[in-house]
């Protein structure tokens, strides 16, 4: 079973299509019997469907809600006292929170560095007049627009929140008992593999668990140096097709 990271993992950065050369790698991966799952930091409603190619997974949300075509495997929503505490944590930092659900998402209010974080994926994030009334539904995850020397900032008072950070100029939030390795454990189980078995594939701080939590962690060319320190190997970049040399250098594909 192989994990992939989106963007900057199958996907150049601000690319919507994986190189041809991926999804055939991909389909032939697949006809010899190995579960391809998709492992983001985005939402359920804003994960790509590629053209050519099926995947059989989804760990979303960082590992929060993770489902498989036909059914939802796991899900982790947040806890609702401290989502409040953290938007007005946000408020004294003159920051916009966007909340995520499984449907959809939005701002309190407008941030130019937080919309070119969502641009990253080409995604755009919109002002929520219901706002409020939004944060009572289940949320899964948040955005906000910060550096990591304010990360304690913005969690003070809150005991279930965490950062996952894969971008320097903001983040996602995401719950203590939450991140990419808990939604690698809950398909493993789901699918009945073990750690030995999965292989995962990343570049940013937030698949740091991910690489951890596979028998064999795999560091794309441009990945910060954070993942590179905890990875069993590196592979090339994107476009010099890093993912298809690994599959080759380990004898999944010829």
């Amino acid at each position: 079973i192989l994990f992939f990271d989106i963007d900057g993992t199958l996907l150049e950065l601000g690319k919507k299509e994986m190189h041809q050369e991926l999804v055939d790698a991909l389909n032939l991966v697949k006809q010899k019997g190995i579960k391809i799952i998709l492992a983001t930091g985005r939402p359920p409603f804003v994960v790509p469907k590629f053209h050519g190619i099926e995947f059989d997974g989804v760990l979303s949300f960082n590992g929060s809600y993770c489902f498989t075509p036909n059914e939802l495997i796991y899900k982790n929503p947040m806890d609702k006292k401290d989502i409040q505490i953290f938007v007005d944590n946000a408020k004294k930092l003159n920051k916009a929170v966007t909340l995520a659900g499984i449907n959809k998402m939005g701002c309190n209010f407008d941030d130019e560095i937080l919309e070119e974080y969502f641009m990253i994926a080409n995604q755009h994030v919109h002002v929520l007049d219901e706002f409020n009334n939004f944060m009572e539904e289940e949320i899964y995850q948040m955005m906000i627009a910060t550096t990591e020397d304010q990360d304690e900032l913005i969690l003070e008072n809150t005991t279930t929140l965490k950062v996952a950070r894969w971008w320097d100029k903001a983040c996602d939030i995401i719950p203590c008992n939450g991140g990419k390795d808990i939604g690698i454990q809950k398909i493993l189980d789901y699918f009945n593999f073990n750690k030995e078995e999965a292989m995962a594939f990343g570049d940013g701080g937030n698949d740091i668990s991910m690489i951890r939590a596979a028998g064999m962690g795999i560091a794309m060319g441009g990945a910060s140096e954070a993942v590179k320190s905890v990875a069993d190997y590196i592979t090339e970049t994107v476009d010099e097709h890093g993912i298809r040399n690994a599959l080759v250098r380990f004898g999944i594909l010829e």
